[in-house]
């Protein structure tokens, strides 16, 4: 029998796990809508606060939306060039410049709105005044203790940077394939998957040093401080390769949606990467710039599937399910290079039995110079 202590816990739980699927669900939507209008979704959070609020000064816009004054501004800029909003001189002081919205170009992206408010006028229609107190103090002090936590900064064109360390997520809204993009070098990097994300395309957790993390149409792109992330020393035959890096506590976490089929890129060289994609659809994996430590668990592949790294690896480990077909090909020094067990030779190529005319395969390329590099079914 639950107690009342236990009772009360469950339905605090049941409570928030609705608010924030409710969140999530509206989330989507905005997102579609600013996709159907050529708009960032930040851009149609504003507009909505524009319109409810009426005219505001940018400062207040990025409070509202949690934007920096600069991001704020260009934003502001954007908005203003399509024909959403104008820049005026405030009432109460002819110095300062506000921003009103243009009433018919607001309108339109408000009714897209409409369908949603009207489900939640028909769910409270059976509510008297007392629930309907309670559920707006509710929903306002959550409000202000959201406002009130640490939360990433979020760039006028989507972007979520981060103030520290923390989760972050988009929705998959139209998303039809995702593409997960590191454009500068990244530090440590964990990629797993999930089929319970619902409706968010990633969710992503970052240590130390914090990158930006942008989503536009299933791209996720990702990029770091522009510092020297990697010392190199390479190792070919009696030579060392190895890659250490100055931050050593810096790691990502990223979680995808297994429910799309990935492509996943690394465009600066990684630390080192440990990818679990056994659950995923992978199109193509690319890793350039360098590598430390690479480890791989594969799933079934789907066409041929391209693995390429280069840049110099030191550790190149990699799994996929038993009777999958795979080649390997490795151009530059290495001490070691097997295919289940198969050594490869300089310059050449190993494959599994069959591989060369399976239809469904990897084909892993590894270039510039490695260390040790295992191809095995697991």
């Amino acid at each position: 029998m639950s107690t009342p202590s236990s009772e009360r816990d469950e339905l605090i739980a049941a409570i928030l796990r609705a608010t924030a699927a409710f969140g999530t669900a509206r989330g989507a939507h905005a997102q579609a809508v600013a996709e159907r209008l050529g708009l960032a979704a930040t851009d149609v959070d504003v507009l909505q606060a524009l319109a409810l609020e009426g005219p505001l000064p940018v400062g207040r816009l990025g409070e509202l939306t949690s934007l920096t004054t600069g991001a704020a501004t260009r934003m502001v800029d954007r908005l203003e060039q399509a024909g959403y909003v104008r820049r005026v001189p405030d009432p109460a002081d002819r110095r300062r410049v506000i921003v009103a919205p243009v009433a018919e170009r607001v309108a339109v992206v408000m009714g897209a709105f409409d369908p949603i408010d009207q489900a939640a006028r028909d769910v409270l229609a059976d509510y008297g005044p007392e629930a309907l107190s309670d559920v707006r103090a509710y929903l306002e002090s959550c409000l202000e203790a959201l406002r009130g936590a640490a939360a990433p900064v979020v760039d006028a064109d989507g972007e979520a940077v981060q103030t520290g360390g923390g989760t972050v997520a988009a929705p998959v809204a139209s998303a039809t394939a995702g593409r997960l993009v590191f454009v500068t070098g990244a530090p440590k990097v964990s990629i797993s998957s999930d089929a319970s994300l619902g409706a968010d395309l990633y969710r992503a957790r970052f240590a130390g040093a914090i990158p930006s993390a942008r989503v536009r149409d299933g791209v996720i792109t990702i990029r770091f401080p522009r510092f020297a992330w990697f010392d190199w020393r390479v190792r070919v035959g009696d030579n060392r390769l190895e890659a250490s890096t100055h931050w050593r506590r810096d790691t990502t976490d990223v979680v995808l949606n297994s429910a799309l089929p990935w492509r996943v890129e690394f465009r600066g060289g990684v630390s080192s990467l440990a990818a679990d994609l056994r659950a995923v659809r992978l199109d193509a994996l690319e890793l350039s710039g360098g590598a430390g430590s690479v480890s791989l668990k594969l799933g079934t592949p789907v066409g041929i599937v391209p693995v390429r790294v280069s840049g110099g690896a030191n550790d190149i480990s990699m799994t996929r399910p038993a009777g999958t077909a795979v080649g390997l090909t490795v151009s530059g020094g290495y001490r070691s290079a097997k295919v289940d067990g198969t050594d490869s030779w300089h310059g050449g190529r190993v494959a599994s039995a069959g591989a060369d005319t399976a239809a469904n395969r990897f084909e892993v390329q590894v270039s510039g110079g490695a260390n040790r590099i295992a191809v095995s079914a697991g």
